[in-house]
Parts: C-alpha cells; structure tokens; sequence
C-alpha cells in the first residue's frame, strides 16, 4: 500500500469540476472514500443521502442547499466544516475555483448520527477556558484545529472505531530538536492509529519519511525522503493487526508495546496546511513533545481518567457554542445571538485562547531559538 499518494486530476465530459479520487473504502485500512473536488466552473454537487460524509471548504465559497427544509440555504466559505449524516439531501453549490474535501461511509451503519453539523473555525478557535485549549491547538510544532473528536458523532471507520478530523498546519523547523542526522525535524509514531493527511497548501520546502522496521533507539533506518507539495497525501497505513505491526517488550514494565507508523516531517522556509483523519479517533487531550518521537495516547489509557472526564464536561459546553454560533452565521443571523449565553461564552473563549497563545510565545522567546518568531502568524488576534 503507498504511503506517499499522488493521483492525477481526473474531468468527466460536461462537468463543471475535477475530482482527485485520494483513498478508496475497498482498498486502504479505514474503509472509507475520500475526494478531492476542484471547480472550473460554477457548479453543483449532491452526495449521497444514504451514505454520511465529511465535507470541509479548502477553497473558495459555496452554499449548501437541504433538499425538503424549506428551501433553506447554509453559506459556505474556507474554515467550514460539515457532516452530513443519512438520510438528509442535499446539494452543494460552488463557486469558480472553489475546492472541498469529501470523506464518505459505504453504509449508513457507518454514521454515528443523524444529525447534520456545521463547524465554523471562526468559533473552534474560541475554545479554551484557563489555561487549558480545546480545540484549537497552538505548539511550537504545529497549530491543529480539532474539528471532530472521539464524542462527537460522525463517521465510523470499518473496524468500528470513531475516526476524527483535523486541519493542521506544520511549522518550519528552525530552532526543533534534531533527529540522529542532525537535521531539525517533527518526530512521530503513532503506534495506536492510523492517519492519512491530504497537503493542500505547501510552502517552501517539505518533505516526509518513514522509518523501516525494527525501530531503534538509535541508528535507526529510514526509507526514502517524498517530497510533498499541494496535491500529495501521506499515508500512516500501519494497522493494527497487520504484517507492519512491531511488538517489543518493555524493559521496565514486562508489558507489550506495538509500534508503527514512526515518521520524520522536514519544512524549510514555509509550512505544510493538511488535512487529517485519525483510525480511531483522539479524544482531544493529548499533547505532542518536541524532540521526542511523540504519540497521541491510546484511548484505554484516556477515557475513564479524571482528565478525560473533566476535559469531556467542558468541551461539551463549548461545542454547543460552536454548533449554535456556526449554523446562525451560515444562515445569515448571526447578529441575532449577540448578547445570548453562547454569544458571551465566545468571547470568553476567545479572550482565555489568546492569553493561552500570548503566554506560549513568550515563553519560547525567553528560550531564544526563535520559535516565536514562526509563530507569529498563526496566533490569534482579538481586535474587539
């Protein structure tokens, strides 16, 4: 199976748009369909109403019209997000130029829900309260807006696990920890899933690699450098269960550890904008650590923890800000909710995200590598 994915651009007779077929349910290990949908011309698309999907804007604007509810029409822009669950017809309208990204089920068994949802990052990026960030995750490495998470109802993969969806955007790696040949880069291995990241807006220099079994401590071999650019995906295929499965044993525990999926990311002068699925999906509380080839923690040693409990009772709240806000602002009427209960809540979120970016930054400037620097322009910004 690859992991470096490269398809070609393919234009039916008498369509208004392109279609980039990435991954297919019948073929790679999450069971589901994902496409790209490039418009040359305005033009129209209806996806299955027996089927449920992920549908995110990549580029230009558009409008979702629901088939039977009174005509009513949802606007969309970059930074939206939708799941569109069985059961519910649909049409979307695109723009000249415009772009989506569709993850479909095979089956209706597949959708956890019902319910249509649309997630506007105007609002995920206003989800934090203390310190403590949600859904929308400043580092040093990388900014990941956390769309769906482990409870929230949308697809499930053919093994019959939650899966998740990200936007992320990697960082330049001046100033990171280096790998064992000194070169600056993002570590990873996730041991415990499955991911597949569609780059669709890459600058600079990037590139990818992963290592080959056994995996090392040190000396450690790697397969080859891919270079990624806008039309590339890669793919952590390891499944567990499969032949690339690694088990060791832990030295100080006697207990079992299965590896997989460890890989290098390198960005020079630039970043890499993605999107993500996670087989089975995060929860949404674990944190990456720079230098160290990091991991989202399995969820048997997440869900049930006081951690978990406590982060789940205050996502919730402010998920129904962010369900409330996005749909009133898709429709037209948002100025409506000013002054509501959600209409302060994100303020306030806002207000603790920003605290929460102002602080990381000055730290790293106290470290003086410079990472401060690169993330300058993705921090929040509050102007009223």
């Amino acid at each position: 199976m690859q992991k470096l994915i490269k398809n070609n651009w393919r234009r039916e007779p008498g369509e208004q748009f392109e279609r980039l077929e990435i991954l297919s349910h019948d073929i790679h290990p999450e069971g589901l369909d994902v496409d790209r949908i490039r418009f040359i011309k305005a033009g129209s698309l209806a996806p299955s109403e027996f089927v449920g999907h992920i549908i995110s804007v990549m580029r230009g604007k558009g409008r979702l019209r629901l088939v039977g509810e009174n005509g009513q029409i949802l606007h969309l822009d970059i930074g939206v997000h939708l799941y569109l669950p069985p059961g519910i017809a649909s049409v979307i309208d695109m723009d000249p130029g415009g772009e989506i990204l569709q993850v479909s089920s095979v089956s209706a068994s597949q959708a956890r829900s019902k319910r249509l949802i649309l997630r506007d990052e105007t609002f995920l990026s206003a989800c934090a309260y203390g310190s403590h960030s949600l859904r929308w995750i400043l580092t040093p490495q990388y900014l990941s807006r956390r769309i769906f998470l482990h409870h929230d109802p949308i697809l499930l993969s053919k093994s019959g696990n939650p899966v998740s969806w990200f936007r992320t955007t990697m960082f330049d790696v001046a100033g990171l920890p280096v790998n064992q040949d000194g070169e600056p880069v993002f570590k990873m291995s996730y041991n415990s899933r499955t991911e597949f990241n569609v780059c669709y807006d890459v600058k600079g220099k990037a590139r990818v690699r992963m290592a080959y079994h056994p995996y090392e401590n040190t000396k450690q071999l790697w397969g080859p450098w891919f270079a990624l650019d806008d039309d590339s995906t890669y793919h952590l295929n390891e499944a567990a269960g499969s032949p690339e499965e690694e088990c060791q044993i832990d030295e100080t525990t006697g207990t079992r550890q299965f590896l997989r999926n460890k890989h290098e990311v390198h960005i020079v002068n630039g970043h890499v904008t993605l999107f993500c699925l996670f087989d089975p999906a995060p929860t949404g509380i674990e944190k990456h650590r720079p230098g160290e080839y990091s991991d989202y923690e399995p969820l048997s040693q997440v869900i049930g923890t006081k951690l978990y409990e406590t982060h789940h009772r205050e996502i919730v709240r402010y998920d129904d800000m962010v369900d409330q806000l996005s749909i009133a602002k898709a429709r037209g009427a948002l100025s409506t909710l000013h002054g509501t209960p959600a209409w302060e809540l994100y303020l306030q979120g806002r207000g603790a995200q920003a605290a929460i970016e102002s602080e990381l930054a000055n730290k790293l400037a106290a470290e003086g590598n410079g990472r401060e620097l690169v993330l300058a322009q993705w921090m929040q910004t509050v102007t009223d």
